[in-house]
C-alpha cells in the first residue's frame, strides 16, 4: 500500500466551525467563489488555506523549491531582453526552462521555471521584477 493510499484510507475527520465576516467581505467571497466555480464555501476555504500552507512551507523549506515566474514586459525597452537573458544565464542551475510569447507589438509574456533554495529563488525573482520595462512579475509557488 502506498503512502498516498494510506493517507486516503486514514483521511482526517471533518470539523465544522463558524466563521464571522463583515458583510462586504462575505459578498466579495461569494462572488469570487461563484466566478471560480467552487461548489461550496468549504472547498473555497480549503483551497485558500492550502495555498497559504504552500507559501509557509516554501518560505521555511531547507530543500529546493520550484516556482514559475510569469512576466509581462515591453520588448521595446532598450537593453531589457539582454538583461533578462544575462540574469537567467547567471542562474543556470536555478532556471530550468523559459518560454517567450509575443502578446502584441509592444508586449511579451515570458514564463521562467525556477528551482533552488527559497532565498535564491526570491533573489532571482527580485532581480528580474525590478528591471525597467517589466510591467508585471508574478511568482507562482509550487
Amino acid at each position: 500500500m502506498t503512502d498516498l493510499t494510506k493517507k486516503a484510507n486514514n483521511a482526517d475527520e471533518t470539523i465544522r466551525f463558524t466563521v464571522s465576516l463583515p458583510k462586504s467581505l462575505f459578498d466579495e467571497m461569494e462572488v469570487d467563489l461563484t466566478n471560480k466555480g467552487y461548489g461550496s464555501r468549504s472547498e473555497y476555504i480549503r483551497d485558500l488555506y492550502r495555498a497559504r500552507l504552500i507559501d509557509q512551507q516554501w518560505d521555511n523549506s531547507k530543500q529546493d523549491v520550484v516556482g514559475v515566474l510569469t512576466l509581462v514586459f515591453d520588448h521595446h525597452q532598450r537593453g531589457l531582453a539582454e538583461k533578462l537573458i544575462e540574469i537567467q544565464h547567471n542562474h543556470l542551475i536555478q532556471v530550468l526552462c523559459s518560454t517567450h510569447v509575443h502578446i502584441d507589438h509592444h508586449n511579451c509574456l515570458e514564463t521562467i521555471i525556477i528551482k533552488g533554495n527559497p532565498s535564491s529563488v526570491n533573489s532571482l525573482v527580485n532581480q528580474i521584477s525590478v528591471l525597467k520595462g517589466v510591467k508585471s512579475a508574478r511568482l507562482s509557488r509550487a
